[in-house]
């Protein structure tokens, strides 16, 4: 079973056991180093020896961590690309044309990726309100899910269906909430007429 860990670097090189070069004059051999390099930012060590090396180093835990094979890697978000950015030059009869150069990927930190989740959230009652058949679709989709599974019979796996179906019932009643909230706002925010015509 291998042993996976990620680092900060795409190109990450660890000396863990440094190489003596040999010397003819005084009769010495060579004593080859160990070192190992992440490819991409990710290492996978089958070696349980190499494992402990791993482990035991100062830089662990900082430049580089353990993580679990199921795990996601923390360092996708800011590790830079193995390969650098290129311009191609389109050249024709001894001039040039027009440069092509390699789309820059943004990347987004956690903090950012916080914030809009956020703003996401703050803008649903907004698009919602604009867009009620969407609205609709996600009412008819979960109703039909828990009839779906009040309807349907699973011996083999009763705790999973009631699960499921605890979870769409969860799911419907957390649309009703918000339903009822657009509702409200909706009759917070319509103008009052008078009986001569006149907004108030």
């Amino acid at each position: 079973m291998s042993v996976k860990f990620v680092s900060k670097n795409a190109n990450y090189m660890i000396v863990l056991r440094s190489g003596v070069e040999g010397n003819r004059a005084i009769g010495t051999h060579a004593v080859p180093g160990l070192y190992v390099k992440f490819d991409s930012g990710i290492l996978e060590v089958k070696d349980e020896s190499i494992v402990e090396l791993l482990r035991a180093h100062p830089s662990f835990g900082g430049d580089f961590v353990e993580i679990k094979e199921e795990a996601v890697d923390p360092f996708i978000d800011t590790r830079n690309e193995t390969e650098p950015g290129h311009v191609i030059q389109e050249i024709k009869y001894g001039h040039a044309e027009k440069a092509t150069g390699t789309p820059i990927k943004t990347k987004l930190t956690p903090q950012m990726k916080e914030i809009i989740q956020k703003e996401a959230i703050r803008m649903i009652p907004g698009l919602l309100r604009e867009n009620p058949q969407i609205l609709k679709d996600i009412l008819s989709s979960l109703a039909s899910e828990v009839n779906g599974a009040k309807n349907v019979e699973t011996p083999s796996e009763p705790v999973k269906s009631e699960t499921e179906a605890l979870k769409a019932k969860q799911d419907f009643d957390a649309v009703e909430e918000v339903k009822e909230e657009i509702v409200e706002e909706a009759k917070e925010s319509k103008p009052k007429i008078s009986a001569k015509g006149k907004a108030k």
